[in-house]
């Protein structure tokens, strides 16, 4: 490993001082308990400009590294601090190769009589400890990369001056542990870092090597690099792998939204995904061209993001903090089909949908193709939009024509609300329920297999029986108590909605809002930016429970249309006030309807089979690496 050069707006300059006894070592057994030891020690810094040394006093404490300087000119005292959350890793041992700004002798004074500098014996008997931190600076928010270098030589013997530094070392170490970050040097595991080399300008590999992996080795984490070789391996990697749990820290996406869609899919496919959600944070390195997860991140943090995305997602990355995010379950059905997906990012049909699918083309140039088609597309936008009506009624009576579109959202569900089995006499259930609700049609089933509360009511749970006939008296169980038990042991399992199943009319009296007319745009977001220069949803939050629902009706001006594009990047899109034909609706599911056949749906950026399809938000699902753990 070799040191990085610092940088550092901090110069240490003063003029020197007395000797002082350096501080003693505390063995590893007296660092043992609840606070760890403050270490303090005198260290000299050469100066050319002058022919003495400054004297510095650095002091190890739980709230970072103080170092103190006197001016003997007019008694000034000179003080930074090196804040234990900027701290990313330390490293002890032999002096590296390549030597870097900020080195710091400890213990001799070349300015006091006897003490006249020695010089370098052949073999060095000082021990090194390389301090690595970025510190946050204000106005204009960003990350100052800092590098100190203490050099511990108070005793002739290696071993000895080894042992002090690596006391300064371990107790950094535990500081941070205290002050709520989890290391991934402690963790004992590896972090399963995903690289797509094709990602974004197609430079992946090579910013990897050149930004990532330094960041990697300074924070002393190990980690596992796999580079995808072909679409969805991402997905089954993460879906397959038996010891992910066992031998990963966290999840680590190098590359655009749409590799972290794959794992994000991969651990709900999994059968062991409550579990996974909760013990493997997931962070995200913007090496691809979308970026909305790591500026919507940096965003939540207050972190800076341009002009180096990479290197602060990094930092994110290996702060050893998580923050619970929300994920939204997803259901399609085009053409008698039914998939279900789990996104992070936002569900679109419309203006927007169709910038993310035309600028495929232009991903060489990077972020800035969402900004040019943008721009086209409202240009050209023709008045007839292909219409998506919203029904009145949440049921559809037969009597009336077929309406070609619907698109609803709910005001905030309570899960708890939706039982599987009627509240009242539940241990009357006669067999003919049981037997009109198995011979229902199968393709009805076929849609609606991984949810209970998802085919013809609510409170249909018939699903998950199997084993001897439902009319056998050898069981103990009743009826009733068979269904919760096959109930509860599936919904481990399968990732349940708690919404009504795409084929099922929906009641207003069950809180959905319907919205008419032809639009638009509808698109729903839930996180702040939908790519790194796109802040959409400005008042949106990681876990906040909400899907922000933006509705753009038909009859829109050129002029109003072209300013809410214009204006994505500064988040000043959206009206103050009432608007006729832009509105925002804040809700916690959503149904689209297209009447029309062909078109373009995305889901997370990524382009899925147009038809009908509704979403709901499933609060705090994963952990995402944050550097607040807020």
């Amino acid at each position: 490993m070799t040191a990085n050069t610092a940088t550092s707006e901090e110069n240490l300059l003063g003029n020197g001082g007395h000797a002082q006894e350096p501080s003693t070592p505390t063995s590893d057994t007296e660092m043992g308990g609840a606070t760890p030891p403050e270490l303090s020690e005198i260290f000299f810094v050469d100066n050319s400009r002058r022919k003495h040394s400054i004297k510095i006093q650095v002091k190890l404490c739980p709230e970072g590294v103080y170092l103190r300087r006197e001016t003997d000119a007019d008694d000034q005292i000179n003080e930074q601090l090196i804040r234990i959350d900027d701290i990313i890793g330390s490293r002890y041992g032999p002096r590296l190769k390549k030597r870097a700004r900020g080195g710091l002798n400890s213990c001799r004074n070349p300015n006091v009589p006897g003490q006249e500098a020695e010089p370098e014996p052949d073999s060095d008997n000082s021990a090194y400890l390389y301090i690595y931190a970025y510190l946050k600076k204000e106005k204009p928010l960003r990350r100052v990369q800092t590098l100190r270098i203490l050099r511990f030589r108070s005793s002739n013997n290696y071993d000895v001056n080894l042992q002090t530094a690596q006391l300064w070392h371990h107790t950094i170490r535990k500081h941070k542990r205290e002050n709520g970050s989890s290391s991934p040097a402690d963790s004992g595991k590896q972090l399963l870092i995903l690289l797509n080399p094709k990602s974004g300008s197609g430079k992946g590999r090579e910013l990897f090597q050149k930004q990532v992996a330094p960041l990697l080795t300074e924070a002393e984490a190990q980690y596992d690099l796999q580079i995808t070789t072909h679409p969805q391996y991402a997905k089954e990697f993460v879906r397959t792998r038996k010891d992910l749990l066992e031998r990963y820290s966290g999840i680590v996406v190098a590359s655009g939204d749409g590799l972290f869609y794959e794992v994000l899919n991969g651990l709900m496919e999994r059968m062991d995904w409550r579990k996974a959600c909760r013990m493997l944070p997931l962070g995200i390195i913007p090496c691809g061209s979308g970026n909305g997860l790591a500026k919507s991140v940096a965003h939540h943090c207050n972190e800076p993001y341009e002009p180096k995305p990479i290197l602060h997602a990094t930092l994110t990355c290996i702060a050893g903090k998580s923050t619970p995010m929300d994920v939204v379950r997803v259901e399609l059905a085009p053409r008698d089909k039914h998939f279900v997906m789990y996104s992070f990012l936002s569900v679109g049909w419309g203006l927007i949908a169709d910038i993310d699918i035309e600028s495929e083309r232009l991903r060489s140039i990077g972020a800035q193709r969402f900004t040019l088609v943008s721009y086209l597309l409202a240009k050209n936008k023709k008045d007839e939009e292909p219409p998506v009506e919203a029904a009145k009624e949440a049921r559809e009576s037969p009597e009336k024509e077929k309406r070609p579109a619907a698109i609803r959202s709910s005001l905030p569900l309570n899960a708890g609300e939706f039982r599987d089995l009627p509240e009242e006499d539940e241990d009357e259930l006669d067999s003919e329920q049981f037997a009109d609700a198995i011979s229902l049609d199968r393709s009805v089933y076929r849609q609606n297999a991984d949810s209970w509360h998802s085919a013809m009511s609510r409170r249909t749970a018939y699903y998950s029986l199997g084993g001897p006939s439902l009319r056998s008296n050898r069981s103990r169980l009743s009826v009733s108590q068979r269904i919760e038990a096959a109930n509860a042991e599936f919904a481990e399992k399968v990732p349940t909605g708690t919404i009504p199943g795409l084929q099922v009319p929906l009641q207003e009296t069950d809180g959905w809002v319907c919205e008419d007319g032809d639009f638009v745009m509808v698109h729903a977001a839930y996180t702040t930016h939908l790519s790194s220069d796109v802040f959409f949803a400005p008042e949106s939050r990681l876990d906040d429970g909400l899907i922000y629902l933006v509705i753009i009706r038909s009859g829109v001006s050129r002029h109003q249309l072209l300013n809410f594009m214009l204006s994505l990047n500064t988040g000043t899109h959206l009206p103050i006030g009432e608007d006729p034909f832009i509105k925002v609706v804040a809700c916690r599911a959503f149904r689209i309807e297209p009447n029309s056949s062909d078109g373009i749906l995305v889901v997370d950026g990524e382009r899925v089979e147009y038809g009908p399809i509704q979403a709901e938000v499933m609060p705090g699902l994963v952990n995402v690496m944050t550097t607040s753990g807020q």
